[in-house]
């Protein structure tokens, strides 16, 4: 009787978010850049995703997070080499913009711990040395030690100054989905 008690005060009670640095784990974590066009689309991927997340309660029950993440531009495949050399060389300029980067802040209360919580994360996309404002709504997971994070957001390529791909009868579309999932790991 002692331990059903136990177990039913402990998922009722708010779970605290786990607070520190945690640093984005590789194994788990990995960037989507989803590109509609007028033959089907195509899914660029990469696992090369760094980046840190310091999370620190603020008043009363609201906890705040400073994120700082970036993404390998050059690893970014889709599965055909000659689109993905004319993506890295022509559209994202890796070779002079090796990286994606976000830096922005997240703020979320305590919940009740049954399940992911939506938390808006806000800040700063940079691609091509261009820096837009974005909210990606995220869903989070929190645990002992660990965070798993997964969100997605849409942006148009033209605010970046990137141009429109295309070739022959390919033709993008403009606004491009981009899906995150990230595993965060406390850093000791």
């Amino acid at each position: 009787m002692r331990t059903v008690l136990a177990a039913v005060v402990m998922l009722a009670a708010p779970a605290l978010f786990p607070v520190g640095t945690f640093a984005v784990v590789p194994e788990g974590s990995r960037v989507e850049v989803v590109v509609r066009d007028n033959r089907g689309g195509f899914v660029g991927v990469t696992e090369r995703v760094e980046g840190t997340v310091v999370v620190r309660q603020g008043e009363g029950d609201q906890y705040e997070a400073a994120v700082e993440a970036r993404v390998d531009a050059r690893t970014l495949a889709t599965g055909v080499g000659l689109r993905d050399a004319q993506m890295r060389r022509d559209f994202l300029q890796a070779d002079r913009f090796p990286f994606v980067t976000f830096r922005g802040r997240a703020t979320a209360r305590e919940h009740v711990a049954s399940g992911p919580m939506r938390v808006p994360v806000r800040g700063t996309l940079t691609i091509r040395d261009v820096g837009r404002e974005v909210e990606i709504p995220a869903e989070v997971v929190a645990l002992a030690d660990e965070y798993r994070v997964a969100g997605e957001v849409t942006i148009r390529l033209s605010e970046f100054g990137i141009p429109v791909p295309r070739f022959l009868v390919f033709v993008a579309e403009d606004p491009v989905t981009i899906r995150l999932r990230v595993r965060l790991r406390r850093v000791p």
